[in-house]
């Protein structure tokens, strides 16, 4: 999620709210975006890629905009507060994946994925 905060434009995970920080890369969650500036973090990707279920019904995924029915994630607690939340955010197998992939090639993000 991007917002705009004393004039600045900040980048926020949308299922977590945790803000990504340009000038401080020792703090900041590694994240990648979506559609329309949706954004996802590693550590909301990695309790994604375990915690994913079936929904309980169709749902527009955050971070590829089409409506869905297959296997999902959404954040079980998100932070109550956070002003990068999107506290409607959900992210299809297929999106989560993706995402996965990119971290996996990303030399400057220390985490592998097994696709298995």
């Amino acid at each position: 999620m991007q917002r705009t905060q004393d004039g600045g434009i900040i980048i926020s995970c949308d299922f977590c709210g945790t803000d990504w920080d340009a000038f401080d890369q020792s703090s900041s969650r590694p994240m990648v975006e979506g559609h329309h500036g949706s954004v996802l973090c590693l550590e909301c990707l990695r309790a994604g890629l375990e915690e994913m279920s079936e929904p309980a019904g169709s749902y527009k995924c955050a971070l590829c905009l089409q409506e869905l029915d297959a296997a999902c994630w959404s954040h079980p607690d998100p932070p109550a507060g956070a002003a990068g939340l999107n506290p409607g955010a959900v992210a299809c197998r297929a999106c989560l994946r993706q995402a996965a992939g990119r971290f996996n090639k990303d030399p400057d993000v220390a985490w592998t994925w097994d696709r298995a």
